[in-house]
């Protein structure tokens, strides 16, 4: 049986996907002038695979207090990965802002093309719960 709610929590993913993307770019456009910077990107594939781990909810568990205890923080930084693509400049930056904004901008069209099809999921659903009227 189908759940309603399977390919909306899809679209949540990844839209949370453009929006942590969004703000790896912008931090990138903000730090074009930082001597030593490197410039990041998101990697989609590990994003992916940390939200399947989070919906299986594989939470770790402890029955001492001196065991090992599991750290969500260090988590989000294997997904942000350094691009290597970059030619670094004389002061060590990596940042291409001409590159950058135009990850920005696919990003942007990325994030707009998934909020159109969670708005008709949504807009279907609407019609099947007021029976078509």
């Amino acid at each position: 049986m189908i759940n309603m709610f399977d390919k909306i929590d899809l679209y949540k993913k990844a839209l949370d996907w453009a929006w942590k993307r969004n703000e790896i770019i912008s931090n990138n456009i903000a730090n074009a002038d930082t001597p030593g910077y490197k410039a990041k990107d998101l990697n989609f594939e590990a994003f992916l695979q940390k939200s399947l781990n989070q919906e299986e909810n594989l939470e770790l568990v402890t029955t001492d207090e001196r065991h090992i205890k599991e750290s969500s923080s260090s988590q989000d930084n294997s997904i942000e990965v350094l691009d290597s693509s970059l030619q670094m400049r004389l002061d060590q930056n990596t940042v291409d802002i001409e590159q950058e904004m135009g990850k920005l901008l696919q990003n942007s069209l990325y994030f707009d093309g998934v909020s159109l099809q969670l708005s008709r999921e949504i807009n279907k659903w609407k019609t099947v719960i007021k029976e078509g009227r």
